[in-house]
């Protein structure tokens, strides 16, 4: 006889769901639509990011798209469809392309590594395989999605460990150690410094506008990676950002100023205009004052080292615009405009825009021609030879590329020696006119005029990057200086100027003097700046704003100190920069709570009065968005805070627990409730919230609780946070809550057996007896 199985009819059932729709955005390594047995994919979204999927067994450790892969490389057919409708719903995840990657690489391998079919392996059999790799903490967000969809059991939770620890579990040498680990050394920081100065020097007489200095330096003969790296991390210790995402996507500026007067003073607040990263929006990110002018002074030189390949890029995207804005500020020496004469108002060719651009300082200012170019001129010695000034050059005449050519490596920027440095910088030719060079180079370039981060998480205009470089600047061992670097690499490329990782190469230290013990990694500069506004004495809600967090709790991961050091902190209200606003007095104890709150967090949140508590959300500023079928409508709210004690708002809270409860009896009653998948659904979250509104009565009303503290419910982690604001203390409560699930089963099969087994009935009321134990 056929047994069944639900979870595999489960797992079907959601199987047959997705290939019921079309797959858009995909295409295979042939660049082909795919279909569902295709082993490597790649998915395109609307804004041009691509994101290659791989449905491969343990056979291949390192797939790639071009992989050429065989039928022994395949997963068992059910479970390549399941990890096919997984990739599907991770795909549409509000998350970074490589954060989905992970998920679903975990995924794949777990799966591999399971060689049989999820929804019969038993839970010693998935834990099992869990257990062979050592950290799998992508592998959470599969097992969530099996649960979800019902394809192995709720009971199925298997232990997932994380090699990653964190400082808040380790205390005296380890954590001390873990502080030295993350932080740079002060040396390393004060040799950047010297650095600095050396690279980008004070404006003369320390007038703004008195750049003369800076002349030398911005010639287009100087490589401008130490200036970059630089103003890199003078900006990652001025603000606590994430250097890779965000700073190679900000646009051409300087600090901005905002002044207002509080308590009779004039305070100033400095600021830049800055792209988000993690789901954040662009936001205004504030400067330290501290920082303030060798920030400035680093953005005004960047701007204008940089505004030679902006032209160019704006040439790349509209070759026939006028001069004038294809050069947009830079101003060309008196000498170039002298040779050229150019007309501002018309377009003019890629040689001409780089003599006027400097390309050609420091040389004869020609090119090698063919022989019988008009203007050429004879320079032959034991063969012939013939050049040409830039500045005469016409459309069609025709240049030549020889080996080891002086005139071709200033074009090309390398020895011209290689088949492939021919194909890739001349078109595999050796004679090309300049209409022909102009056209390969504008098409080389095409793929970096929209540039993106590393991670591909946002993008700009390349015309409108703040770091836009060529590959000249940048040296290395191509220096060509038509070609515009990749903003995706700049992340990369101030990292190996911190950390010695390539022997053959110097890093930035080492180029000016340093010893190789000398290094540092970008992101030790946004540790070392929460550290140093922690240890300034600047509140951790403070620093959780200016570093772009979500929670204040995070922020809690870069303050190098002990666990006995944190023990004062106040970490789990939500903060904002609004001025406290006038509160009318409705209950005492609660304002008294408030008052202490507001004084706690130097005034800096607004708080108001609600039915049982106070919210501490800047309404102002960010609409309330959140929904309950609740009476009292803010209970469950994150941004809700609660006293202990408060009698009003208990009794209150008493007789929500009382309606809700009976709400869940009378959906248990309904006719179709065994068989409506949303009613189920509904009720096993409603269930959940009530209990969680039980615990919260519970933590309010509990005598061992000192009066008028602060309690906040965290449904996200089953927990209640009990702040004493009168001795700076925090409690973090766990919350016992009985299983949705189990509770939902239990009256289903109640409502089955309703007139045939008593213990049923007993099963699904002792569920809901335990919201009226209180």
């Amino acid at each position: 006889m056929r047994t069944t199985n639900r979870y595999i009819d489960n797992q079907r059932a959601y199987i047959a769901k997705k290939k019921a729709l079309p797959l858009i955005g995909f295409t295979n390594a042939q660049d082909e639509p795919v279909s569902w047995n295709d082993i490597a994919v790649t998915f395109t979204y609307s804004d041009g990011k691509t994101m290659n999927i791989y449905f491969c067994n343990q056979n291949r450790k390192s797939p790639r798209i071009r992989t050429r892969f065989t039928n022994n490389d395949r997963l068992a057919p059910e479970t390549h469809d399941m990890l096919f409708s997984y990739a599907l719903d991770v795909i549409k995840e509000n998350t970074g392309i490589s954060n989905k990657t992970h998920k679903i690489k975990a995924a794949r391998l777990f799966l591999s590594y399971l060689d049989e079919n999820v929804a019969t392996a038993t839970l010693e059999k998935i834990q099992h395989t869990i257990d062979l790799k050592t950290n799998n903490i992508a592998l959470i967000s599969f097992i969530k999605w099996l649960h979800t969809h019902k394809i192995i059991p709720k009971s199925y939770q298997p232990y997932i460990n994380s090699t990653v620890q964190s400082i808040r579990n380790k205390s005296g040498d380890d954590a001390l150690e873990e502080e030295r680990s993350k932080l740079p050394s002060e040396k390393a920081l004060l040799a950047l410094g010297a650095i600095f100065y050396d690279v980008i020097p004070p404006y003369q007489g320390g007038e703004k506008d008195s750049v003369e200095a800076w002349q030398p330096f911005l010639s287009s003969k100087q490589e401008q990676r130490d200036s970059f790296s630089c103003t890199m991390a003078a900006l990652g210790m001025a603000s606590p950002n994430r250097v890779g995402a965000e700073q190679v996507l900000l646009t051409p500026q300087q600090i901005q100023r905002h002044t207002q007067i509080i308590n009779g003073q004039k305070k100033t607040v400095h600021y830049l205009n800055w792209r988000g990263s993690k789901g954040y929006k662009d936001n205004q990110n504030h400067i330290n004052a501290e920082m303030v002018d060798s920030v400035d002074r680093a953005l005004h030189y960047t701007i204008l080292a940089t505004e030679p390949a902006r032209a160019l890029a704006r040439f790349y995207r509209q070759p026939n615009r006028p001069l004038k804005e294809v050069l947009g500020e830079f101003k060309p020496s008196d000498e170039n405009r002298a040779l050229l004469k150019p007309s501002m108002n018309q377009s003019t060719n890629l040689l001409h825009l780089g003599l006027l651009l400097g390309f050609f300082d420091g040389t004869d200012k020609c090119v090698r021609v063919t022989l019988g170019t008009k203007g050429a001129i004879n320079v032959s010695i034991s063969q012939p030879k013939f050049i040409k000034p830039i500045a005469q050059l016409e459309a069609l005449d025709t240049m030549v590329f020889k080996y080891r050519c002086p005139y071709a490596r200033v074009l090309t920027g390398c020895a011209y020696s290689s088949k492939d440095q021919r194909d890739k910088y001349t078109s595999g030719k050796q004679e090309l006119t300049v209409a022909e060079l102009q056209n390969h180079i504008i098409k080389i370039n095409q793929s970096q005029l929209n540039g993106k981060n590393r991670l591909q998480t946002k993008s700009l205009d390349f015309e409108s990057a703040l770091f836009a470089y060529t590959q000249k600047q940048m040296g290395g061992r191509v220096t060509h200086p038509f070609i515009l670097v990749p903003i995706g690499s700049l992340s990369g490329l101030f990292a190996d100027d911190l950390i010695k990782e390539n022997k053959t190469r110097l890093i930035l230290f080492e180029r000016h003097g340093f010893a190789s013990s000398f290094l540092l990694l970008p992101h030790q500069l946004r540790h070392w700046q929460n550290d140093y506004l922690a240890k300034k004495g600047v509140s951790h809600h403070l620093i959780t704003m200016v570093s772009g967090r979500k929670s204040a709790e995070q922020t809690l991961t870069y303050i190098y100190t002990t666990n006995a050091q944190n023990a004062s902190v106040i970490g789990d209200i939500s903060y904002s920069n609004e001025p406290e606003s006038d509160i009318e007095a409705k209950i005492s104890l609660r304002i008294r709570t408030m008052s202490q709150f507001n004084e706690a967090i130097d005034n800096e949140t607004p708080t108001f009065v609600h039915e049982t508590g106070f919210c501490t959300q800047n309404l102002a500023l960010s609409p309330c968005t959140y929904m309950t079928e609740f009476e009292t409508q803010c209970a469950l709210c994150s941004s809700s805070c609660h006293v202990t004690h408060d009698s009003a708002a208990i009794d209150l809270l008493l007789k929500d627990l009382k309606v809700q409860t009976h709400n869940l009896e009378r959906v248990q009653e309904a006719i179709n409730f065994q068989t409506s998948e949303g009613m189920q659904n509904w009720y096993k979250t409603h269930y959940r919230n009530t209990c969680m509104l039980k615990r919260l009565i519970e933590v309010l009303s509990d005598d061992a609780i000192v009066a008028g503290c602060m309690a906040r419910l965290l449904t996200r982690s089953n927990s209640i946070r009990i702040s004493n604001l009168l001795t700076q203390t925090v409690e973090d409560r766990k919350l016992a809550l009985p299983d949705a699930e189990q509770a939902l089963q239990a009256a289903i099969e109640a409502k089955n057996n309703e007139n045939k087994n008593k213990n049923k009935n007993e099963a699904k009321n002792n569920f809901l007896d335990f919201l009226g134990s209180l």
